[in-house]
């Protein structure tokens, strides 16, 4: 066999074919593709993206659920140096097109649906999955994706180093809008080799993809996946029912969620206690912490047939920073572990030092996983990414590390624990947003003249979007108009669950809305 050193994306794919081609590498409903299939196709895909003038560099569009072309599609992408873009196919036009011009989107690869929906001209050419869409948001070419797939030709490899681009994660940021999170290859191929050391991933498992493709934790299931040769079934469905016949029909070995997803496979309880899931070997948690009750009755259903439990930390910035071993899972899920292998987390105070033991300070990552920082955005680059407040002076700023914003302590055997955020950012459903957002989605309305949204923790989702309102005039169903207007312009997760309306909404003494007084109001009432 001819087996590459693993840098890149590429290697990765390359490893996996060598070690065996016939080998099920995804599957996507009664689909099964092979390892050779995902060489060929994304060979012949790649191609095609060349002949539209794609070259090193650019950006690839992802607009589709998670089907297996979207694996494709970004193997192609990168296969020729250009970095893919997953676009949540949850959002709305509005969105999309915020990110389409925000990374320059060059060719978009998506379903006709979701192509067609686009605001007008929003790229340039596209790549459609299904029947062949109207104009939509696409000015110019629109090319069949499956007549592409079928391609001979092959592509000009393009020379990929680790440190290029290969992606951008788009995550709410405190000003409202989306922020892109440039990552490299060294970032990705890193991420898969340390997940895949703890979980001791081999060839043998069967992870099943439960979490979106534009969710790190949700594209790392595909990394560690292609890493090891490893099988990857496709999950679409968020309904309880298929969630656990995905488990049982794919006898999977491996899946990674966040809270709300263990919330829905807890409803199959009485189908666990009667027929076990013998052959899951692990779960892991990211995306925010479990409720207690549900992690008892988690361990109480997995644990006696053998179920490893993992608890996650990590963020867009760096991925993955921390996790705590199953055998230390009775700390409980304020415990986020200790740090990940070949990363070091430190906990900085506001004078730049090392905190004592219990000691609240901020979360600091340093290792292989830190980002490159955030595409296009100079100043959020400089205040999350800054240099290594414990290196040697006179490494001379070679070194940058990335600050979580989320106040946590150690204790005395080095275990970590999650206290706060620093900042009021809301993770509802696996999905992390900002209030600026959900404010600008309802005065997008035209009804609303002040708004300031927040989140109430709630055990099955992580927060409940909630909303205070000043309108713009008063009127019967004024309410029902914006909520209208949310659910129509807005992704399922920004919509909140009540809006209460205020003639005027409170204000500190600079101005500003008091965000602080009116979440705490609304907590007490």
């Amino acid at each position: 066999m001819s087996m590459r050193p693993e840098f890149t994306f590429n290697d990765l794919l390359h490893n996996s074919v060598e070690r065996d081609p016939g080998k099920v590498a995804i599957v996507d409903g009664k689909s099964e593709h092979t390892y050779e299939d995902l060489a060929r196709e994304s060979g012949a895909l790649a191609a095609a993206l060349q002949d539209t003038g794609v070259k090193k560099g650019d950006r690839v569009g992802i607009l589709m659920d998670k089907y297996w072309e979207a694996i494709v599609a970004m193997l192609a992408a990168t296969r020729i140096g250009a970095a893919f873009v997953n676009v949540n196919p949850m959002l709305k036009p509005p969105q999309v097109r915020y990110i389409a011009e925000d990374c320059d989107i060059r060719v978009m690869i998506g379903d006709s649906p979701k192509l067609d929906d686009m605001e007008p001209k929003t790229v340039e050419r596209a790549f459609y999955r299904g029947e062949k869409p109207g104009s939509g948001g696409v000015s110019g070419e629109l090319l069949d994706l499956a007549e592409a797939l079928r391609g001979n030709d092959t592509p000009k490899e393009a020379d990929v180093s680790e440190v290029d681009l290969a992606t951008i994660l788009y995550t709410s940021g405190s000003t409202g809008m989306p922020k892109g999170v440039s990552t490299s290859h060294r970032n990705f191929v890193a991420g898969a080799q340390i997940v895949s050391t703890y979980l001791e991933n081999t060839s043998d498992d069967r992870i099943l993809s439960a979490l979106p493709l534009n969710f790190d934790a949700g594209l790392n299931q595909f990394t560690t996946s292609l890493r090891v040769g490893a099988t990857l079934a496709l999950l679409r469905s968020r309904l309880p029912g298929d969630l656990l016949k995905g488990l049982r029909r794919h006898e999977i070995t491996g899946v990674t969620g966040v809270p709300p997803l263990w919330s829905l496979l807890l409803r199959g309880s009485k189908s666990i206690d009667e027929a076990p899931l013998t052959h899951l070997r692990y779960i892991s948690n990211t995306g925010g912490r479990i409720p207690q009750a549900n992690l008892d009755e988690l361990r109480r259903l997995l644990e006696p047939s053998g179920t490893k439990i993992y608890l996650m930390y990590g963020l867009t910035e760096a991925f993955r920073s921390t996790y705590l071993p199953p055998e230390e899972i009775d700390r409980g899920t304020e415990c986020i572990g200790k740090a990940i292998p070949d990363t070091q987390i430190m906990v900085i105070n506001k004078q730049g030092e090392e905190c004592a033991p219990g000691e609240i300070g901020e979360l600091v990552h340093r290792g292989p996983t830190v980002a490159m920082g955030y595409w296009g955005k100079e100043e959020a680059t400089r205040k999350a990414y800054r240099p290594n407040p414990l290196a040697p002076p006179e490494l001379l700023d070679v070194e940058r590390v990335v600050y979580s914003g989320d106040q946590v302590r150690r204790d005395e055997e080095g275990f970590l624990y999650f206290v706060g955020r620093e900042d009021a950012m809301i993770k509802s459903q696996g999905y992390r947003m900002s209030p600026e957002e959900i404010e600008n989605l309802l005065i997008g309305s035209g009804l609303v003249h002040e708004a300031c949204a927040f989140g109430v923790p709630d055990p099955n989702v992580g927060h409940q979007v909630m909303a205070v309102v000043s309108l713009k005039s008063d009127g019967e169903g004024v309410i029902d108009e914006v909520r209208e207007y949310a659910v129509k312009n807005g992704p399922p997760y920004m919509v909140p669950k009540e809006i209460t309306v205020r003639d005027e909404l409170p204000k500190t003494p600079s101005g500003k809305i008091d965000r602080k007084g009116i979440s705490n109001a609304y907590a007490n009432r």
